[in-house]
C-alpha cells in the first residue's frame, strides 16, 4: 500500500510538472500528453513490479551480469590523456 501510495504521489508531481512547463512554452500540449501518458505506464509498472516483489535497486540486471560502474578515465579519454 506505501508503494502505491508513493508512486500515486510522484505521478501527480510529474503530471503538474509537465503542465507547467506546457503552460510556459517549454513544450507543446501534444509532447505533454505524451510525457503524461509515459509516466503513466512507468508507473503503472512500478506497481506491478513492486506488487510481485520483483522490484529492485536495478531492475533488469541480474545480479551478477551488472556492469561495473565506469570511472573518469574511461568516460572521458581526451580529458584523462591531457
Amino acid at each position: 500500500m506505501i508503494t502505491v501510495l508513493t508512486v500515486d504521489a510522484a505521478l501527480e508531481h510529474t503530471c503538474a510538472i509537465f503542465r507547467e512547463r506546457a503552460d510556459q512554452g517549454d513544450i507543446t500540449p501534444a509532447e505533454r500528453d505524451l510525457l503524461i501518458d509515459g509516466a503513466i505506464l512507468l508507473a503503472m509498472h512500478i506497481d506491478t513490479l513492486a506488487c510481485e516483489g520483483r522490484a529492485r535497486s536495478t531492475p533488469g540486471w541480474p545480479r551478477k551480469a551488472r556492469p561495473a560502474p565506469a570511472g573518469r578515465h574511461e568516460r572521458y579519454p581526451a580529458a584523462a590523456a591531457a
